[in-house]
């Protein structure tokens, strides 16, 4: 529906896309498009991975229409806001990501940030990963648990002080040659 490329029938077609149309011009109006994602929320079998994929699918189908998409989304967040405040569990909110407008701010997120991280932060953020992955290969990493010596989550940090000297092994790679390659690992 997105793309504009449906496979429907020559008779049908004409119905179709002019119903798609009008339910276009429907998702246009504020109050039907609150009151309908109010609806799907309300139903019991709307999953909440059914959630994060009508949020997306909204998400595309108004993203040339950012400012409106903003607007609906704010008007939903400021009624979800008000439901913790009443329920008195204002610090729970945003923890989950039960409801489609929480979806709709993550997707929201995305695309405004998206120019800025391809522009300015990706660079540096993709060295830091880099630096950080190397580091925490510097020392022991145990193959089974996936626990580390060097690690920035305590979770994942080898219980035990584990002994250990580098070693280089030379590595001939299958079907390519007799040439060796020295790598340095830990015992």
């Amino acid at each position: 529906m997105i793309t504009g490329r449906l496979d429907i029938p020559e008779g049908r077609r004409q119905t179709v896309e002019q119903a798609l149309n009008q339910f276009s011009n429907l998702l246009n109006s504020k109050s039907f498009l609150i009151n309908f994602i109010h609806t799907l929320e309300n139903q019991r079998e709307f999953s909440a991975r059914a959630k994060v994929y009508f949020a997306s699918l909204l998400t595309v189908a108004l993203h040339g229409k950012l400012e409106y998409y903003t607007d609906i989304m704010r008007t939903l967040f400021l009624e979800l806001m008000e439901q913790y405040v009443v329920a008195k569990n204002p610090k729970l909110m945003l923890r989950r990501s039960e409801t489609v407008v929480e979806r709709m701010l993550s997707n929201w997120m995305s695309i405004c940030l998206y120019q800025y991280l391809k522009d300015n932060a990706g660079e540096p953020l993709y060295k830091l990963f880099k630096a950080i992955k190397h580091q925490v290969e510097k020392g022991p990493v145990d193959a089974i648990l996936k626990k580390a010596k060097y690690t920035l989550n305590d979770t994942g940090l080898l219980g035990d002080d584990v002994e250990y000297t580098q070693l280089t092994v030379n590595v001939y790679v299958q079907d390519g040659g007799t040439d060796s390659i020295p790598v340095k690992v830990l015992n």
